[in-house]
């Protein structure tokens, strides 16, 4: 079942139109002897019937097994028919079987732009066909500088691929043609596409028109969703769950919308990136003064054990004694400069012991001390510190002793040595 044929003289025949298109009648090629037409493929011999449902139409006397116009299925010759009869309902001049001049494509309907330029092809596309084959038929018509929109009826690894709008036809012979998947709108609050229904009519319309165009997603979104997120066009239509949509007819409105979207989106992850990058540095910056601090710090304490001549195990009964002996909360610093290389000592009071109050320093350097020592207790191991300390006052100082060897605990104000050496 066709729709074109070949006459030697009159041309190209289209049997959808009234004049076939060259000026003709059905009544003159229908059961009419000595006309001879062709198949625009195969060049086989064509003839005119009507089908049961008084629908025209060419068959070939004898069917050739490898033209394809011939071996066209009732489902790809009506969808067809719809196709150019919705491009004429638009006011657009449109042709079924129309070939490229090398041959290399043949549009099932080739819709003209008022000037007579080749403006889209229509292709029903119900037969199998690979990614890569339909991706290189679609270059091909992009590259002569035509449209095209692919049309079937069911899911296939294809759709969306290039392209494509998916039908359904009517059950009642009153009913309209309706897209089923293919045509979406945006929204912003979040952003998410949804699809849209349409007549076949009306799609195909907006699209001859310019009203909608193929459009590729760049913002983040990159799917069609059902209303409330469930559902997603292709989502397990074919072997891999992987297949999905690419691309969907949509306004140029939404379009640039999402175009909008994609760059607020690119620049929310500059910043991000810029403030991740800044942020990287700053804890690197962190990381490094806190290396340069434990440096420091373990310096210090190596220095303070070289020093003082304690251990570890020494320094816990020191703490313990002094502890004891206050009766108080208290806290030994780290080796701090300040105080002669000796560990501040504070006592811990206040609500949840938050309040700090700087009370003495333990075995500060004796060469190393400054005008704090006139007004901090100072603690110191045993005598022989304290005989040191005392070699070097300048004014009256508090000095404890607690020896962490014998558990001694002593308490000694040393007056000022008569001589600073």
């Amino acid at each position: 079942m066709q729709l074109t044929a070949d006459h030697a003289e009159w041309g190209r025949l289209d049997v959808t139109l009234n004049d076939l298109g060259c000026g003709r009648s059905w009544e003159e090629i229908h059961r009419v002897r000595g006309v001879e037409l062709t198949c625009p493929e195969c060049d086989g011999q064509v003839h005119a019937r009507l089908s049961k449902l008084d629908t025209r139409h060419l068959y070939h006397r004898t069917k050739p097994p490898s033209c394809s116009l011939a071996n066209e299925s009732l489902e790809h010759h009506l969808l067809k028919l719809e196709l150019v009869t919705c491009a004429r309902a638009a006011g657009f001049r449109a042709e079924l079987e129309v070939a490229a001049p090398t041959g290399e494509w043949r549009a099932d309907v080739m819709v003209f732009s008022p000037d007579g330029i080749r403006l889209m092809a229509l292709e029903a596309q119900l037969s199998p066909i690979t990614v890569e084959d339909i991706a290189a038929r679609t270059g091909l018509y992009e590259r002569d500088g035509v449209q095209v929109c692919w049309f079937g009826f069911r899911p296939r690894p294809w759709v969306g691929a290039v392209p494509t709008l998916l039908v359904q036809a009517p059950e009642e012979r009153e009913q309209e043609w309706r897209v089923a998947a293919g045509l979406a709108r945006l929204s912003t609050r979040p952003v998410s596409w949804s699809p849209v229904g349409a007549a076949l009519s009306d799609a195909v319309s907006w699209m001859l028109t310019g009203r909608i165009v193929p459009h590729e997603p760049l913002s983040s979104t990159r799917k069609v969703t059902e209303e409330g997120g469930w559902g997603e066009w292709a989502q397990g239509w074919t072997r891999s769950w992987n297949d999905r949509w690419r691309l969907w007819w949509t306004s140029p409105t939404y379009a640039a919308l999402d175009a909008a979207c994609a760059r607020e989106e690119a620049e929310a992850r500059r910043r991000r990136k810029a403030e991740e990058e800044s942020a990287a540095r700053r804890r690197a910056i962190e990381e490094k003064e806190k290396a340069r601090k434990k440096a420091a710090k373990d310096r210090a304490y190596a220095a303070f054990w070289s020093r003082t001549g304690l251990n570890q195990q020494q320094w816990r009964y020191f703490r313990a004694i002094a502890e004891l002996f206050f009766d108080r909360d208290l806290v030994f610093g780290a080796p701090d400069s300040r105080y002669g290389d000796g560990r501040p000592v504070y006592e811990r009071s206040g609500p949840d012991g938050k309040q700090w109050t700087l009370v003495g320093v333990a075995c500060p350097d004796p060469c190393r001390l400054r005008a704090w020592a006139e007004e901090l207790a100072l603690l110191v191991p045993s005598h022989r510190e304290l005989d040191i300390l005392a070699g070097r006052a300048w004014a009256p100082f508090q000095v404890y002793v607690f020896n962490p060897d014998t558990g001694e605990m002593d308490q000694e104000r040393v007056p000022p040595a008569t001589a600073i050496p």
